[in-house]
């Protein structure tokens, strides 16, 4: 059995390498600088269950120190290592040359200095290192006798995070030399998120673009469209890793991590991209790379969030992939290709940037239904399948989830709709009551078994639609939670909010948390006050700085407003499916028609319009009652 030492394993790509390293049987000896924080981490991510947490052993230490920072008992628990991957240090470009040396170049030295003891022990079968597709250096150009803490000179006027990342493969590269241990060096380029849900934490790369592009804070095409950013998603660099790890005869060698320059998007077309996700405009016209690198140093950098460092990931190069092309193919595996997962990854990435800091609800996990986020709660039988309406998103109805977990024991899954939450926006039918029920349709598609559907508001009119649709077959119940069917009387603020996307989301924005509030208590969406959740006005409010959730709300609002007619009408309910609808009577916006009102599976109760954010537990309740 082999054993394996890591460095980095918390991080974005080590988490990925340990999550397909579940499966397997090697010990994996996690050098971390909390064993504490690092085994909760693992819990929550939910590494394998029992059996794989029994192959972790933690090693409490730090790469910048002597030894690694370790103890003598886990200096020798390291020694017994056959395998290390280097994974280890900050995805952070703005580092200051003191820590980058460090961290990088100084972490290196002492973690090359145990692999020599390793090899003159017992041989190290694989030294696996994880630098970066910009280094300089290739298996045929080391100089074995440079001094990496001399070289001065080196990428000289380049920011410290890249030279000293690239000095430590230079002084990795000669250690292999002079004592003789096969050594792969994986230079990933830009990481994004594993297919297929693209949720990329890692907000220091391509969430620089996006959060540019957002803020309308990048007004022009760096290089044009002769200059890209290489991507490459998280979990095929992790299934490199993996698989040089498992190489019973590991020959080494540099696999840059990346297709090819005329596969993906160049750097418009990227930045097209990123625009049309957040539906906000593209830049135009082009400058030198260069000259946009100057103006950044000049201290508008940390003004607009745009590091000058960043602006080293753009290039028009391209980039020898021979090995790595050879490699993939040995694995069986796809070739390197993003370009229809990027826009998972611009919506997450926007998602987070709009919501910093925000927790994943423990239990739950992000997935991806159809062309959908969602969040899953694993359980046995058929799964709940919950679908939100307007200024909402799959984590609003976490509450009501857990309460309906509890009592049902089913799985549940909670949808984010186009545009909302972590899901792109429909780019074709945005206004079509067809467009919402296809995706969602294309999301039940998902399950192997019967779902239950669950809508709410305007969701609710789509779930009936869905339904209704060829769907309907997939659907063992259907459940409609203050189901919107006409549009509301039209003021002012309304004419606004039902004419195009740009007025409407204009006046989504300039909405206050104090505006927001009274009107949702105004128009009965909240019964009083004290029915509203802590926090949940103000998240709304946050998400609306988002140009994508704004422009989803927009158009479900036009939706509403052109496509429902102006009387509470009666859509006809599906005949050949258990439905039920649950209605709130302090609801001062909505009406409920007199034949819906009559039907033997409503029921009434006295609480507005939001109700089952209100009243999880009471929701929950009834849905389970009429399952």
């Amino acid at each position: 059995m082999s054993d394996l030492l890591i460095t980095g394993s918390t991080g974005f790509i080590g988490k990925q390498v340990l999550k397909q390293l579940a499966q397997g049987e090697e010990r994996l000896l996690l050098l971390v600088r909390s064993p504490e924080k690092a085994a909760a981490a693992l819990s929550k991510q939910g590494f394998g269950g029992a059996d794989a947490a029994k192959r972790i052993h933690f090693l409490k230490g730090d790469l910048s120190e002597p030894n690694l920072g370790m103890n003598p008992a886990d200096y020798e628990r390291a020694l017994q290592a056959d395998v290390i991957i280097h994974a280890g240090g900050p995805m952070n470009i703005t580092l200051d040359n003191a820590k980058a040396q460090r961290t990088f170049l100084e972490g290196s030295q002492h973690l090359a200095e145990l692999a020599e003891r390793i090899h003159r022990a017992r041989r190290l079968r694989h030294f696996i290192h994880v630098v970066g597709y910009m280094s300089p250096f290739h298996d045929g150009n080391v100089d074995p006798e440079a001094d990496v803490f001399r070289m001065d000179d080196f990428m000289k006027g380049e920011g410290p995070y890249e030279r000293m990342k690239f000095l430590a493969d230079l002084l990795i590269r000669q250690q292999a030399l002079r004592h003789g241990y096969p050594l792969s060096v994986v230079n990933p380029s830009t990481v994004v998120g594993a297919s297929p849900t693209g949720a990329t934490e890692q907000t220091g790369g391509l969430g620089i673009l996006v959060h540019a592009v957002r803020k309308g804070l990048l007004p022009v095409v760096p290089g044009g469209a002769s200059h890209w950013v290489p991507l490459v998603a998280n979990d095929a660099l992790a299934g490199v890793i993996v698989h040089l790890a498992r190489e019973a005869k590991p020959e080494g060698g540099t696999y840059n991590m990346l297709g090819r320059k005329e596969a993906g998007p160049n750097m418009k077309e990227l930045l097209d991209l990123i625009a049309r996700e957040l539906a906000v405009p593209a830049p135009r016209g082009a400058l030198p790379v260069s000259l946009l690198r100057g103006v950044m140093r000049t201290g508008l950098g940390r003004l607009t969030g745009i590091p000058a460092e960043s602006m080293a990931f753009i290039t028009e190069r391209s980039f020898d992939t021979k090995a790595t092309e050879e490699l993939i193919g040995r694995m069986g595996a796809k070739p390197l290709e993003v370009t229809e997962l990027l826009p998972m990854v611009v919506a997450d990435l926007d998602y987070r940037l709009t919501h910093p800091g925000v927790s994943e609800p423990e239990h739950w996990t992000r997935e991806r239904k159809g062309d959908l986020a969602a969040l899953v709660r694993e359980g046995q039988g058929e799964p709940w399948v919950i679908v939100h309406g307007l200024l909402s998103g799959a984590d609003d109805f976490v509450p009501l989830a857990e309460h309906l977990h509890a009592s049902t024991g089913n799985p549940i899954w909670l949808l984010d709709l186009p545009g909302f939450g972590r899901s792109p926006l429909l780019q074709k039918g945005r206004h079509s009551l067809e467009s919402y029920a296809n995706a969602v349709s294309a999301a039940i598609a998902d399950s192997s078994v019967p779902v239950r559907l669950v809508g709410h508001s305007f969701g609710a009119r789509i779930a009936l639609e869905t339904a209704k649709g060829t769907a309907g077959v997939r659907i063992r119940t259907l459940s409609l939670l203050q189901p919107v069917l006409h549009r509301p009387e039209v003021g002012v603020l309304r004419r606004a909010l039902s004419g195009t996307r740009r007025t409407a989301s204009a006046a989504l924005r300039f909405m206050s948390v104090r505006a927001m509030r009274n009107t949702m208590l105004r128009e009965g969406v909240f019964a009083a006050p004290e029915e509203i959740p802590d926090g949940y006005v103000e998240a709304i409010v946050r998400s609306l700085t988002s140009p994508r959730i704004t422009a989803a709300n927009a158009d479900m609002l036009h939706s509403l407003y052109r496509k429902l007619p102006a009387e509470p009408a009666t859509p006809a309910l599906p005949a050949s499916l258990d439905t039920s609808v649950i209605w709130g009577t302090k609801d001062r916006a909505y009406a409920l028609p007199e034949s819906y009102r009559n039907q033997a599976g409503t029921q009434l109760v006295s609480y507005g319009h939001q109700f089952p954010v209100s009243h999880p537990a009471v929701t929950a309740n009834l849905l389970a009652e009429q399952a």
